[in-house]
């Protein structure tokens, strides 16, 4: 048969051989080949080996197998080893090496090795009406930013890994920045074995670091292969968090460099280097320096670490400043010009601006109020009581009165004793000048001159406060700090007002973003502590500050935050523009003497009076009844400091002992786990009555450098939460691993009642019981009122108090089935305490008594407690002299029988009576019918037959009398034996002649 050609056989035929001919490799060249080495074998050496890369050529020439002894090979720092010789060299110019480590110190992409990824954390804690499935956690994960790689917290857990076999001794070294404490940063370093090594004090958790400041952190390790772990998980995440940064990770004792690393545009390196230096100002390098050249200093200029030079423009308006000179001895200044630093314009080049000449002598402005002028030292506080307006020399305050201290700050020629400012910046480099902020006269401006991701921060020291703190149905106001500002942007530019005292970290109290006109903002001062106020601004946010090009780092050169003037009250040191009239002994020539607490001053006399029982007096110069604040319901304040609870409370009617279950309680939430399945715990202490406290500890430190500040949260209720890591919960509520994140959700007790609402507090509804009972539900209600971006109101948490006999001694307390971590909303917590101890006491009509048997004068007493109350008595009894009087049911039981045994004899006695006086009676009326005729005879003897001769009856009729003899007429009355015999008869009465009456 013979073969039929087609086009579609021809086609096959044609991609047959195209396939065949271009799958086919080519034969490996000398250059394909490189060397790489076997695993170590049981001898302890391994080979060295020749291969092409894959799957670009095959066959070929490979250069001869060689074997080395020893399966570790490491060099030092500026050092390679060379597998051609099989042995150590130095790194070239322009090159370098860490010898045995590796170093990543730039972050555009994920360097090789790194792994980044995120799971969900579930909790109650994070925003507000999202559900875990709306959430992308790539938002929240670690994200390249060029020189640094950032994590920002959030609802989810950023895990930023990479593992590395070191093959000597060595260590892990990273440069990082934290600086926000609602977000919680662990490292851990995980051995070959899954072991988390924690004998390192101090690796496992980083400690904050100042706003905008780097700092380093090494862990050694031994040889071996690691797993390390950075990792971010935020606990509050109801407002923006500000990142963690990580600029570089080291790591020394890994196998040997193969080849040396090129320096980068900007630095350079001499020969066996182990790091690359930065170039200069006004000098470049591109890569693979030896050196940095010089710029043309006319025409060009170049930043530190720059990779080319830059040509200078024109000279602007906005290249220089105008600031005022010192004041001489003659208190006089004038206004002088100065080029921004460093000066990058050029002032020959057409249209190009000069400085303008300075300006003449004028009187230099006043000093603030509570200072004077000092020749050769500028404006000064005035001294201990005295007060001044800025203008005239200080005066003595007059007697019975006080200095008010504070600081009163509208003049800006130079920064007062108690005011910093500083610039700081990612690299190091970016600041013209170590001072922030510029005097300007009538205000405070931030310098210019820096890099736009710079942070330029103001800083006021306070030492203290007079008032003192406490909670009367609000926040008492101890101090009050106030500025007035004004922002000009052409940036997305942030200011941040922050405070940090002694025993709190740094905290963003408010921050504006963005062109801001000129306003005014007050913060309210709650607690007496040494407190540092800063005024933070950065031209460009964070997500931009490490993502720019060099050369450009003075994009937004006019971007400026001013400060007209800060205000701050109430304070234990100053100045004072004023005296205030107080209470004084009649032998005191000057100064206050403090009336005894709970007293205030009255107004007209300046006379010490006692404020009311059950009120609080915070104000340091209390001056009318007003300062007297009366307490919440049911508080008492023996002591005129402060509300609280008694254990013995009386509700109404009702009296309630709560001495049993006074003592701290800790309750441990539901597990809370992420996706992979690690646990999280939040565990809360409570108390309720008399002056008891709990308090929530961290066991990792937050605090600065150089700063104390303190771990433990002291409160009436507080919550602190285990972190992943943490094996189990010890009994009692401590952890013996992490404790983290101590809040307080309630500083104080404002009242309880059986009410489910106060002061806009209220009970969630499960916890409502919709039938109460005889003993009601008691509810305490706290606050913790201060601001956080979390809770912009504070915090608020309900305890209700349920009377449970089947719960025996302190009970159970129990949490929201539909919040099962105590709050639906992060910021109102509730919690549901059952107990015995709960219920009310039994007054004396709720008991029922039993006596005992009396016994050699002596009987028990028991008493029967309803389920509704509580009565404390003895099991076995109480022993009481016997009483001889019934019981008073015994008694009524006795009187009733009595009564009715008596009743009958009573009335068979009245109707005795009653018959005798009839039949006295009828005797006088038979009397004196048979007296008709004069004279009386004595009957004979009685006979039922007639005399002879009687001849008829003699009747005689008579009309029925009235009263009570009107029945007696109805009868019929027969003379038998000289008694009257009643028998029935409707007949008259009838006598005969014959009769006699005896």
């Amino acid at each position: 048969m013979g073969l039929k050609l087609t086009w579609g056989n021809l086609l096959t035929f044609l991609i047959t051989v195209w396939v065949t001919y271009t799958c086919a490799l080519r034969t490996c060249q000398p250059d394909d080949f490189h060397y790489e080495f076997t695993e170590c074998d049981t001898t302890g050496g391994r080979w060295r080996v020749s291969v092409p890369a894959a799957d670009t050529c095959e066959g070929g020439n490979p250069r001869p197998l060689r074997r080395t002894q020893g399966c570790s090979v490491s060099c030092d720092p500026g050092w390679y080893f060379n597998v051609g010789e099989l042995e150590c060299a130095a790194c070239p110019n322009g090159t370098y090496s860490l010898g045995g480590g590796v170093r990543y110190d730039s972050w555009q992409v994920l360097p090789t090795g790194f792994t980044a990824y995120t799971e969900v954390f579930r909790s109650a804690f994070f925003i507000k009406g999202r559900r875990h499935g709306d959430l992308n956690c790539s938002e929240y994960g670690w994200q390249t930013k060029g020189d640094v790689i950032a994590s920002k917290g959030g609802p989810c857990a950023a895990f930023l890994m990479y593992t590395v076999k070191l093959v000597k001794p060595g260590a892990v070294t990273y440069v990082y920045q934290y600086t926000d404490e609602d977000i919680i940063f662990e490292f851990e370093a995980q051995d070959e074995e899954c072991q988390i090594i924690t004998e390192r004090e101090g690796a496992k958790w980083p400690p904050l670091t100042p706003e905008g400041q780097w700092k380093k952190r090494t862990l050694e390790l031994d040889p071996g292969v690691y797993v390390l772990h950075w990792k971010t998980i935020g606990i509050e995440v109801h407002g923006p968090s500000r990142p963690v940064l990580i600029k570089s990770v080291h790591i020394s004792g890994v196998a040997h460099s193969s080849e040396c690393s090129p320096c980068p545009d900007g630095t350079f390196s001499g020969p066996a280097a182990s790091e690359c230096q930065e170039c200069p100002e006004d000098t470049y390098s591109p890569r693979r320096s030896s050196t940095c050249k010089l710029c043309d200093s006319v025409t060009e200029y170049a930043p530190k670490r720059s990779g080319k030079c830059l040509p200078r423009p024109p000279c602007t308006s906005s290249d220089y400043y105008e600031m005022d000179s010192a004041c001489n001895e003659k208190n006089q200044t004038f206004a002088v010009y100065k080029w921004v630093e460093p000066m990058v314009c050029r002032q020959s080049l057409e249209g190009s601006v000069s400085l303008p000449p300075s300006g003449k002598m004028k009187p230099c402005p006043p000093c603030n109020a509570g200072m004077h002028y000092v020749p050769t030292q500028g404006c000064m506080f005035c001294p201990r009581n005295h007060y001044g307006d800025g203008v005239s020399p200080c005066q003595a305050c007059p007697p019975n009165t006080a200095p008010n201290y504070g600081y009163q700050y509208q003049w800006w020629t130079t920064l007062p004793p108690n005011m910093a400012s500083t610039c700081m910046s990612y690299d190091d480099v970016g600041c013209s000048s170590p001072y922030g902020w510029q005097e300007a006269g009538d205000h405070i401006h931030t310098r210019r001159g820096n890099v736009d991701d710079a942070y330029l921060v103001l800083s006021l020291k306070v030492w203290g406060f007079r008032g003192r703190e406490g909670f009367v149905g609000r926040l008492m106001e101890v101090g009050r700090i106030s500025f007035t500002f004004e922002l000009s942007c052409t940036s997305d530019c942030q200011f941040v007002f922050m405070e940090a005292s002694s025993k709190n970290d740094a905290k963003p109290l408010q921050v504006w973003t963005g062109s801001q006109p000129r306003q005014f903002y007050s913060y309210l001062i709650t607690r007496n502590d040494s407190y540092s106020f800063s005024w933070s601004f950065q031209k460009v946010p964070w997500e931009e500050s490490s993502i720019k090009p060099r050369g450009s780092l003075r994009l937004f050169e006019t971007d400026v935050a001013k400060i007209f003037n800060i205000n701050v009250s109430n304070t234990v040191e100053g100045g004072a523009s004023s005296c205030l009239p107080c209470f004084q002994q009649a032998q005191a020539a000057a100064g206050c003497i403090p009336c005894p607490v709970g007293h205030y001053i009255e107004k007209n006399s300046t006379e010490c009076t006692p404020c009311p029982p059950n009120t609080v007096v915070t104000d340091a110069l209390p001056y009318g009844p007003e300062s007297c604040l009366p307490c919440g319901p049911g508080l008492v304040a023996p002591d005129h400091l402060s509300c609280g609870a008694q254990c013995h409370l009386r509700v109404g009617n009702y009296t309630y002992d709560l001495t049993n279950i006074s003592s701290p309680r800790s309750l441990t939430a539901g597990t809370l786990f992420t996706s992979s399945g690690t646990k999280f715990y939040h565990v809360f202490n409570i108390s309720i009555c008399g002056n008891t406290t709990v308090n929530c500890s961290n066991n990792i430190s937050y605090s600065l450098d150089g700063e104390p500040a303190s771990n433990t949260v002291i409160s009436r209720v507080c919550r602190f939460t285990l972190v992943p890591g943490v094996e189990g919960v010890i009994e009692g509520g401590h952890t013996g691993k992490l404790a983290t994140q101590s809040v307080s959700l309630g500083d104080h007790l404002i009242g309880y009642s059986t009410n489910t609402t106060l002061m806009n507090i209220s009970v969630i509804d499960e916890f409502i019981n919709p039938h109460p009972a005889v003993s009601p539900d008691l509810h305490f209600f706290y606050t913790a009122p201060q601001s956080t971006r979390a809770c912009p109101n504070g915090r608020a948490t309900t305890l209700t108090l349920r009377c449970d006999p089947e719960q025996p001694g302190s009970g159970k307390v129990v949490l929201p089935t539909q919040c099962p971590d105590g709050t639906c909303d992060g910021c109102n917590f509730h919690f549901l305490w059952s107990s015995a101890y709960a219920c009310r006491q039994c007054a004396p009509e709720d008991l029922t008594t039993v006596h005992g048997e009396c016994v050699k004068g002596f009987q028990k007493v028991h008493y029967i407690t309803p389920s509704h109350c509580r009565h404390e008595h003895s099991k076995e009894g109480r022993l009481v002299p016997c009483s001889v009087r019934l019981s008073f049911l015994v008694e009524v039981i006795v009187l009733s029988a009595v009564g009715v045994a008596l009743l009958p004899c009573l009335l068979l006695f009245c109707l005795w009576k009653k018959n005798q006086r009839l039949e006295y009676k009828y005797m006088k009326l038979v009397a004196k019918e048979s007296s008709k005729d004069g004279m009386m005879e004595l009957p004979p003897a009685e006979s039922c037959a007639l005399d002879d001769g009687e001849e008829e009856e003699v009747q005689f009729s008579k009309q029925p009398p009235r009263g009570l003899l009107g029945k007696f007429k109805q009868h019929k009355i027969v003379a038998t034996e000289g008694r009257g015999l009643l028998m029935d008869s409707h007949a008259p009465l009838t006598l005969t002649s014959k009769d006699q009456l005896t």
